[in-house]
C-alpha cells in the first residue's frame, strides 16, 4: 500500500530549473501524450516562473502551470488564476499528490488575494473534493459551408488584422464582458488564439463608418484526406449585426474548397442567431470549474445588475480556507456587492454550491435542489436574482 501524505516535508514551491525541469518534462509527456519537444515548447509559452512542483522532501513528485488572467462576470473582470498542466509521474500515482498539491494551490491564491481558481478538469472528483465545482460550458459546432447564410449584407471592406493590435484586444474585450465567463484573456491565452496547437489562424476585421474596428474572426484552413478543407476558427467577436453577417459572408466565400466550419461557444454563440437557418451540429466538448479563493474579493469584485438592490445572507463552510467560512452579508446596489462578515445566514453552502452560484451556472434555488445549497425557500428565491445574467460559457481552452 502507498503511505499516505502526512509529512510536512511535502510542499509547493515554485519551479528551479537545475532542479525540476527534466522530472517536471518527463510527468507531462506521460500525462499528456506529448513528445519532449512539444511539451517544452508549451512550457516556454507557459513560463518558467508560472510552474509549481511538488516537493517531496526534494525529489519533483507533481506539477502544474498557473495561468494568471481574468474571467467576466455581471460585465466586470474578476481576477482568476487558471490551472493547467496538472501532472503526477506515473510510479507516483494514486499517492494523494494531485490533491495535495491542488489543496496547497488553493491556499496560496488565497493568500495572494486571487478572487478565483479556474480550471478545465480531466478528472471532475478530484476537484470537487478541493471546493471546485461546474461553472460553465463549452460546446463544439460544426456548419456545412453550403448552409451559410447569413441572409442580406453590405459589403463592407474585410482586411487582415495584426494579431497583436491593441484594437483587436479592445474588440474582443467589449464583446466578451457581455457574457458571464468569457476570460479576460493574458498573453497565454491569446498566443493559444493566434496558434493553437501550433496551427496558426489568421485574423480578418471588418470595420463602420468611422474606422473603428465593429468584428473579426481568426481563420485556419485544415486539409482533409479528400483534398478539401475545412475551416476552423479561434475567435469569431462582432459588437453589431451588420458586422457579423458580414464576417459570415467572408466564412462562406471559403465554400468553395472547403468542407465545414468548426468553432466554439456556449449552449449557442452569438454569430449563429444571424444565420437564417439553424442548420448545424453541436456537441458538449468541455464544462470549465472554478472555486472561490478569497470570498470578500470575490463577491465584491463581479458586477451585478444594476436594477437589483437586496441583501444575501451567507453561511459559508469552506474548510480548505477557514477566512471564507462563516457567515457574510452580501449588499448590492448600483451594480456593485459589498461583502461583510456577520449577518443571519440565511442559505448555507459549501465551496463547491459558493462556486456554481457565482458564476450564475445555478441559481441558489437550483443549487439546493442537488444538494449544493440549503435554507429558507423563501430566502433561496430572493436571492436569485443577486446572480442573474445569461448561461456561463467561454470560447478558450486551456
Amino acid at each position: 500500500m502507498k503511505p499516505a501524505l502526512t509529512r510536512d516535508d511535502i510542499t509547493l514551491a515554485p519551479y528551479q530549473t537545475d532542479r525540476d525541469h527534466d522530472a517536471v518534462t518527463r510527468m507531462l509527456q506521460h500525462a499528456f501524450a506529448g513528445d519532449r519537444e512539444g511539451i517544452e515548447g508549451w512550457m516556454k509559452i507557459g513560463g518558467e516562473a508560472n510552474f509549481r512542483t511538488l516537493l517531496d522532501s526534494s525529489r519533483p513528485a507533481a506539477t502544474l502551470l498557473r495561468i494568471p488572467m481574468g474571467q467576466y462576470f455581471g460585465g466586470r473582470s474578476v481576477k482568476m488564476l487558471g490551472i493547467a498542466g496538472v501532472a503526477v509521474a506515473p510510479e507516483d500515482r494514486g499517492r494523494g499528490y494531485a490533491k495535495r498539491m491542488m489543496r496547497a494551490c488553493v491556499q496560496a491564491a488565497h493568500e495572494e488575494s486571487w478572487p478565483l481558481v479556474g480550471l478545465y478538469a480531466s478528472t471532475h472528483s478530484l476537484y470537487r473534493a478541493v471546493g471546485f465545482e461546474h461553472a460553465g460550458h463549452r460546446f463544439q459546432y460544426t456548419i456545412p459551408m453550403t448552409q451559410i447564410d447569413a441572409g442580406p449584407h453590405d459589403r463592407e471592406r474585410v482586411e487582415p488584422l495584426d494579431p497583436d493590435s491593441t484594437e483587436l484586444r479592445e474588440c474582443y474585450a467589449g464583446f466578451a464582458a457581455r457574457y458571464d465567463g468569457m476570460l479576460d484573456r493574458g498573453a497565454y491565452i491569446w498566443q493559444r488564439v493566434k496558434s493553437p496547437r501550433n496551427e496558426e489562424h489568421h485574423p480578418f476585421g471588418v470595420r463602420d463608418e468611422h474606422g473603428t474596428l465593429q468584428g473579426y474572426v481568426f481563420v485556419n484552413q485544415k486539409r482533409r484526406p479528400d483534398g478539401r478543407a475545412d475551416v476552423n476558427l479561434s475567435d469569431f467577436v462582432f459588437h453589431t449585426p451588420a458586422a457579423g453577417r458580414r464576417l459570415w459572408a467572408l466564412l462562406a466565400d471559403y465554400s468553395m474548397m472547403s468542407h465545414d466550419l468548426v468553432f466554439f461557444g456556449g449552449p449557442t454563440h452569438p454569430a449563429l442567431l444571424l444565420l437564417s437557418q439553424q442548420r448545424y451540429s453541436v456537441e458538449n466538448k468541455d464544462s470549465w470549474l472554478i472555486r472561490v479563493s478569497h470570498m470578500k474579493a470575490a463577491l465584491e469584485a463581479r458586477g451585478y445588475a444594476p436594477c437589483v438592490r437586496t441583501q444575501v445572507h451567507l453561511d459559508v463552510s469552506d474548510d480548505l480556507v477557514p477566512a471564507n467560512a462563516g457567515r457574510w452579508t452580501l449588499s448590492i446596489e448600483n451594480g456593485q456587492g459589498r461583502a461583510e462578515p456577520g449577518g443571519r445566514g440565511e442559505i448555507r453552502v459549501d465551496a463547491r454550491g459558493l462556486a456554481a452560484i457565482y458564476a450564475g451556472f445555478l441559481t441558489p434555488s437550483q443549487a439546493a435542489s442537488v444538494g449544493l445549497a440549503s435554507g429558507d425557500h423563501a430566502a433561496l428565491h430572493a436571492a436569485n436574482s443577486a446572480f442573474a445574467g445569461g448561461t456561463p460559457w467561454m470560447n478558450d481552452f486551456f
